[in-house]
């Protein structure tokens, strides 16, 4: 038990930190008996996978169409706040770039994107960059 209080004081002398066992959590991988002693010694809690951390599912499924949907819902919140009729198209792919799309980007860095999801942002984002436009249907999530 003394172990795991050693470690993380050793790492926070080590790099200057102060470790903040309030927010510090014990994650079990299997069946761990008396896991609640160490986690008291140390100050820490004890969580179980699937979790989230930083927003990010811990031991999720990678290719799970499920763990996309918060990204999708933003998508749609942030969409239906925009006045796009009020922009013009440059200013709409502006806001496209510099704004929605650095939504995606943490979950990218973890996650493979599911084809159906990639295909659901991209109607969104080509929907409202192009205002329903037919004539520009050949845009795609690439050109962005």
């Amino acid at each position: 038990m003394g172990f795991l209080r050693c470690i993380s004081l050793l790492f926070g002398a080590l790099f200057c930190l102060k470790v903040n066992s309030s927010k510090s959590f014990l994650f079990p991988i299997s069946e761990v008996p008396h896991i609640l002693d160490p986690a008291e010694f140390c100050g820490f809690g004890v969580d179980y996978l699937p979790s989230s951390y930083l927003g990010l599912p811990l031991g999720a499924p990678f290719k799970c169409k499920a763990e996309w949907e918060p990204i999708v819902e933003m998508f749609h919140k942030r969409l239906a706040g925009w006045e796009s009729e009020l922009l013009s198209r440059g200013g709409r792919l502006t806001l496209l770039l510099s704004t929605l799309w650095s939504l995606h980007i943490y979950f990218v860095s973890l996650f493979t994107v599911p084809a159906s999801i990639a295909a659901k942002l991209g109607k969104l984002t080509r929907d409202f960059l192009w205002l329903g436009d037919e004539s520009n249907i050949s845009f795609s999530l690439g050109q962005l």
